[in-house]
């Protein structure tokens, strides 16, 4: 059973469920304490898609939830939702991509589940088709990262693979590799049409040199205050960002 909290994320994973999926009885259950206005918006969602919904105390709920801001609601799931396109592998991906624009994330020792969630909203928002994680040393997807993205993933495709190998097969399939580096070459004077896999490192130690060496350049957010770098979260936003305004023919802001 999953314990899902935080309103947004709660809502998504209920409109994302398969009635199909399995039994009503077996579905998952919804638990609220009934004193917060949002409670009744994912309750009528909920009994929508046949979850039964059981009003109780806090404490129950907290016994639930390692969530101790749960604002008094959490939702133990156990059917299959639906989603934006799931893949199942990086070949996958690439046997049915046919698209001349595209966006793939690599993310190189992301280990904060909150820096994660971020990412995952920012890939959300920005329409990436594939995020790639290492099955060692890297955030999975847990409550944290589910909360933490608002609900985003469960639209964004995140599969566990290794990373230089998927860096080969995504170059052998017309991709154009980038890491963000401080060193890197202004992301704005970059050209980032086309098929792009971006790579993330963690803060402090950065993309791998290995990986460093497999890009096709590095890139970075110019910037002018006195701290030393952007948040990896806030990094893949604005770089995200750049990459669509770039594929969508926007002219940036002088």
């Amino acid at each position: 059973m999953e314990a899902i909290t935080g309103f947004h994320a709660i809502e998504e994973a209920l409109k994302n469920l398969t009635l199909s999926a399995c039994p009503d009885k077996n579905r998952g259950k919804l638990y609220i304490t009934g004193k917060h206005k949002r409670h009744d918006i994912i309750a009528a969602i909920a009994h929508e898609k046949k979850v039964k919904v059981i009003k109780t105390d806090q404490k129950e709920i907290d016994s639930f939830s390692n969530d101790s801001d749960n604002r008094g609601a959490v939702l133990l799931l156990s059917a299959k939702r639906n989603s934006r396109v799931k893949h199942q592998s990086l070949k996958n991906f690439l046997d049915i991509i046919n698209k001349n624009n595209s966006i793939v994330l690599l993310l190189d020792g992301i280990t904060d589940p909150h820096n994660f969630g971020a990412i995952l909203r920012s890939a959300d928002q920005f329409a990436v088709d594939l995020v790639i994680i290492p099955g060692k040393r890297s955030a999975g997807e847990n409550a944290t990262v589910r909360k933490t993205s608002a609900g985003a993933s469960e639209y964004v495709s995140v599969i566990e693979d290794n990373l230089a190998r998927s860096i080969d097969a995504l170059k052998k399939n017309n991709f154009w590799v980038y890491g963000a580096d401080m060193d890197g070459k202004p992301c704005m004077i970059q050209d980032l049409k086309g098929r792009i896999a971006l790579i993330l490192g963690s803060e402090g130690k950065g993309i791998s040199r290995l990986l460093a060496e497999k890009c096709d350049g590095l890139i970075k957010i110019p910037s002018y205050g006195r701290v030393d770098s952007f948040n990896v979260s806030v990094a893949c936003g604005i770089l995200l960002y750049e990459v669509i305004r770039q594929q969508s023919g926007e002219q940036s802001v002088k």
